[in-house]
């Protein structure tokens, strides 16, 4: 599938719209490599021209993965969400998605819920209503 933007891009000090030095991109002159602790932006996205556009974006961590094989040693790398805010399931269609996709979102939803209402405590009781709503698993949410 090409939406005809990057999938993701670096995150720094400069506070530029694509800062690098890494990019998940076909841009050309991307020649750095992802590589552990490196911030980078995820934001996989389809658009239909004149029509709609969709794209969900968060900020990652480039984390080495746990992998069951490692191929000569090599490590492979994983994304470990840094922003953490519910993803909208209104245009969810579930039978679109595969039993992995809902469990990754789903998955998602309660690390959102666990790091997150903590840090509600004494704020007004409808934010903590909201949050929860919003992160319950899909089948809840769509139900």
């Amino acid at each position: 599938l090409n939406y005809r933007h990057g999938t993701g891009h670096g995150v720094g000090a400069a506070l530029n719209v694509h800062e690098g030095p890494q990019s998940i991109s076909a841009r050309f002159g991307n020649t750095t490599p992802l590589a552990a602790r490196m911030i980078c932006s995820n934001e996989p996205g389809y658009y239909e021209d004149g029509n709609f556009g969709v794209r969900i974006e968060n900020l990652v961590e480039i984390v080495e993965a746990d992998t069951p094989n490692r191929f000569g040693g090599a490590s492979f790398f994983g994304f470990k969400a840094l922003t953490l805010v519910p993803i909208s399931t209104k245009l969810i269609n579930p039978d679109l998605l595969s039993p992995e996709e809902v469990a990754w979102l789903d998955k998602y939803h309660a690390t959102v819920w666990e790091q997150v209402s903590p840090r509600l405590a004494g704020k007004p009781a409808e934010h903590l209503e909201w949050l929860r709503k919003n992160t319950r698993p899909l089948t809840e949410q769509l139900a």
